[in-house]
């Protein structure tokens, strides 16, 4: 009996958005990377009985059904230009592209539905297979999955491990769990962006220029709204009742932000003067590969919310724990990614 190894398995996902969330995207708006995570995106699927329901003589189960479907992954992954580019347009939602190549640049902010925009995230597909063609384990795609959340980690220390980034996904739970059809394409080359290439500053301090930061850890939360996706005339698995529902629509909640960090102690850090004031300002931070390969990422207005004295291999630190605020002019983020790759999330 032939054993089947997790790492055979292989990944594509949407680089282009779905036409809308039941629309499966082909092998030619897809592409496909390596990831850190084994956790497959299995489908879920939703049993109820009747063991509860009166009139049947007894307190057994005589019957099962198919109520809904849901299908979730996530996809932890050293930290790449091109990755980086997908994450903020599909995780905020609202994508300006301009550029060329090999420079396309993508500026992207959150969804404000109080400015006429959708409250929808943009859509994509989720391909996994294990030998695909003759002798197939997995192939199935996952339609109409959304950003739940990313999170990007910049850490001490050589390797690539210290820039990392970890994405989950909500989906539809339109599957298409056998022979999809679709060739899986060539592995994306991607640029790393490492954390020796930091640029850093908050609340008007450079933490780079003196040598004091250790760790740095930021994201975003869209908190999606996933029980909601199940309205009346949602939709179905196939062709009727049958075969369970599925989402029609992912929208997001109350969303939240959140950055962290981790700074070297001196006798002129600032940081608790700033939580005592509550003073205010901006976190600016950048990674890049090259000039035609980076990320950038502007806190609009950020307050420090904790500020805790701790030790890193036995240096004293400080953690401080930002609270993100929304500011009336500049809005909460402004992620802007550069890579080479055209297309993403358009």
């Amino acid at each position: 009996m032939s054993t089947t190894r997790l790492q055979e398995v292989l990944i594509g996902f949407g680089k282009g958005k779905q036409a809308d969330i039941a629309t499966a995207q082909s092998a030619g708006v897809m592409w496909s990377m390596r990831k850190l995570n084994a956790s497959m995106a299995d489908p879920k699927l939703a049993i109820e009985d009747d063991a509860n329901e009166y009139g049947k003589g007894h307190e057994f189960a005589t019957t099962t059904f198919k109520t809904a479907w849901s299908t979730n992954g996530s996809l932890e992954k050293y930290l790449s230009a091109e990755m980086a580019a997908w994450a903020m347009c599909f995780g905020l939602g609202k994508v300006v592209k301009t550029g060329s190549t090999p420079n396309f640049i993508y500026t992207c902010t959150p969804l404000m539905p109080s400015a006429g925009d959708d409250a929808e995230l943009p859509y994509f597909s989720y391909l996994e297979q294990i030998r695909p063609g003759g002798g197939v384990v997995v192939d199935r795609l996952m339609i109409g999955q959304a950003v739940e959340d990313w999170t990007i980690t910049v850490g001490s220390g050589p390797g690539r491990t210290n820039s990392k980034i970890m994405v989950n996904m909500i989906g539809s739970g339109k599957v298409t769990d056998s022979d999809t059809g679709i060739s899986m394409p060539s592995a994306t080359v991607e640029h790393l962006l490492p954390s020796a290439s930091l640029t850093l500053s908050i609340n008007g301090t450079d933490y780079v220029t003196n040598k004091n930061i250790v760790s740095l850890d930021t994201g975003w939360k869209n908190n999606i709204r996933d029980s909601d996706g199940f309205f009346p005339g949602s939709g179905f698995q196939g062709s009727d009742a049958t075969t369970g529902a599925v989402r029609g629509r992912l929208e997001f909640g109350n969303r939240t932000g959140h950055l962290k960090f981790v700074v070297r102690l001196d006798s002129s850090s600032p940081e608790y003067a700033a939580l005592k004031a509550q003073t205010t300002g901006t976190a600016t931070i950048g990674l890049s590969f090259d000039a035609n390969n980076s990320l950038s990422l502007v806190w609009q207005k950020i307050s420090y919310s904790a500020v805790t004295i701790s030790e890193s291999n036995q240096i004293a630190t400080v953690q401080v724990d930002c609270t993100v605020e929304y500011d009336a002019t500049n809005g909460i983020l402004t992620a802007v990614a550069k890579c080479a790759a055209d297309g993403i999330c358009q």
